[in-house]
């Protein structure tokens, strides 16, 4: 009787627990569901769009990036202004306008982003090289943009970062960017030799100095430090000397000794990244290149403490010093993701994706989710939604302490609308001003270029007319008629096909009226 009962006695405890086995993975997988369900497992999948109605914010996603016009690597006068525009950077642009979020302040749109006289500081992520730059293309787009402004730019664009004390600082290794050769050196180099009032400035030379106010008689440059608060950030003067700048305070008169907030113009300009500490490196821990690290043991008890306690704590002190310098727009550069860290480029990720919002909490939110996350080393880490990730705990402290400051800001996905390229409609974009069109460009640079029998041309018609769109040979011989039409404006597409011409260079020209301009495309087959 014992021999027979005790196969059967192990056969229900194998059973007993197989089933509890199955139970607790049941469990587990009920807990974490809900956390990551609207994660885009699929890096590769379309990235999801919606929209809310009376939304705290708006975001903006364009992915497949388009080739940008051109190299600034010569650093000189002799780059064309044709490869000043960087078309990611216009489309990008052009989608927050669609939703009435104008990159000009001008009379017609009082509520711009950026006045004809500002001084505008572009907060770039400089730390690291290569990948982990700031992309140089998208800077520049950025920058020519600035200096068409429809009212003129009188003002002056200043690319901006505090590297610390530790790593390269600004130089030639920052050439994220289509041509490995571009760095921003080359960019601002080229701006400046064609007379353009266009500067760097690594406020790493006085990341350790302590200084005070313009309003106290302080004219070095320096780091304000307030030791209530432990809030830190930069005064300096403009590299041309013309300006002092207060990042809380705005520019300096020395005259009316009074500050003028409203012409210094910040824009957020990070580099999609994961970090160990934060969980992520988006809009609101860029700003960590705002304050200083300098003087941890004094001022937080120490390096580990001044993180963990007060950068990535529940002081959310990156937040508070966010709160006194608010960027008026955020880009975040998602061409390259690094998946690990700010250092590792065996882990970065082609992800070609360009996004954009007043509000840097909801666009990071949406950039940790849907194109960080999924191809993440760690992406228990990085989910801003996942229960114990750090990235949930830093956004959700930096979010609560920048909306109990005042800012429209939030990281719920209910109270935030997303667009992709697609609100860039023909009805969606009725011309009633011809400003309203950044830099008045009506041809793009067909994309992809170089192409391989198939290729895209986007132009933007302003004032309703007879368009022509032709392709030539380069002996001039016409071979193709692509538009021949009564248009009325908006944004149009076309696409070309080449199944029967022979590898080489072509042009296309686009004449609407008396307005006509040509450009070039490639042919390999």
């Amino acid at each position: 009787m014992r021999s027979s009962f005790l196969p059967r006695y192990f056969k229900l405890l194998r059973y007993l627990l197989f089933s509890l086995t199955i139970l607790l993975g049941i469990s587990i997988l009920v807990a974490y569901v809900p956390q990551v369900l609207n994660t885009k497992i699929n890096p590769f999948d379309p990235l999801p769009t919606w929209e809310v109605q009376n939304p705290i914010s708006t975001v903006f996603v364009l992915d497949s990036i388009p080739p940008t016009a051109g190299s600034l690597a010569a650093g000189d006068s002799t780059v064309p202004n044709e490869w000043l525009v960087d078309p990611a950077i216009d489309t990008l642009l052009l989608m927050m306008q669609s939703k009435d979020i104008y990159f000009y302040k001008t009379v017609s749109h009082p509520s711009g982003i950026v006045g004809s006289n500002d001084i505008v500081l572009l907060k770039g992520n400089f730390q690291w090289t290569n990948r982990n730059t700031t992309s140089t293309d998208r800077i520049k787009g950025v920058i020519w943009q600035i200096l068409n402004h429809p009212e003129g730019f009188n003002g002056e664009i200043i690319i901006c970062d505090n590297t610390q004390n530790f790593g390269t600082g600004i130089n030639h290794d920052d050439n994220n960017s289509e041509d490995p050769e571009q760095s921003i050196i080359d960019v601002v180099n080229t701006f400046v030799a064609k007379g353009y009032p266009v500067s760097y400035r690594d406020w790493k030379n006085v990341w350790d100095v302590v200084a005070q106010e313009y309003s106290a008689g302080d004219y070095n440059d320096g780091f304000v430090y307030e030791s209530d608060s432990k809030i830190s950030y930069p005064k300096f003067t403009s590299p041309s000397g013309n300006y002092y700048i207060s990042l809380k305070y705005g520019i300096w008169d020395s005259t009316s000794s009074d500050y003028d907030l409203d012409r210094l113009c910040i824009i957020d300009f990070p580099v999609l990244k994961a970090h160990s500490m934060a969980g992520s490196t988006i809009a609101v821990k860029n700003w960590i290149g705002v304050l200083t690290t300098a003087y941890p043991n004094e001022r937080y008890g120490g390096f580990n403490s001044m993180h963990n306690n007060y950068f990535f704590g529940q002081y959310a002190l990156v937040a508070k010093v966010m709160g006194v310098t608010f960027p008026k727009l955020t880009i975040v550069d998602a061409a390259w993701t690094s998946a690990s860290g700010p250092n590792n480029l065996s882990d970065t990720v082609n992800t070609n994706v360009l996004l954009g919002s007043i509000d840097p909490c909801a666009v990071s939110w949406y950039s940790a989710k849907y194109i960080l996350t999924p191809i993440a080393i760690d992406p228990s880490n990085t989910d801003p939604d996942l229960l114990g990730s750090n990235y949930k705990n830093n956004l959700e402290g930096w979010t609560n302490c920048l909306r109990d400051s005042g800012f429209a800001c939030t990281k719920d996905s209910a109270e935030m609308s997303v667009y992709n390229r697609d609100v860039l409609s023909v009805t969606s974009l009725s011309i009633k001003d011809k400003n309203l069109f950044p830099l008045d460009i009506r041809l793009q640079q067909n994309y992809p270029n170089p192409f391989n029998s198939t290729t895209v041309i986007k132009y933007q018609v302003l004032e309703a007319g007879f368009v022509t769109l032709k392709v030539y040979d380069v002996l001039g011989s016409e071979v193709a008629t692509l538009v021949k039409e009564e248009q009325p404006n908006g944004i149009y597409e076309v696409r070309f096909a080449a199944d029967d011409l022979p590898s080489g260079d072509y042009f296309y020209k686009l004449q609407i009226g008396d307005f006509t301009e040509t450009k070039k495309m490639i042919l390999m087959k």
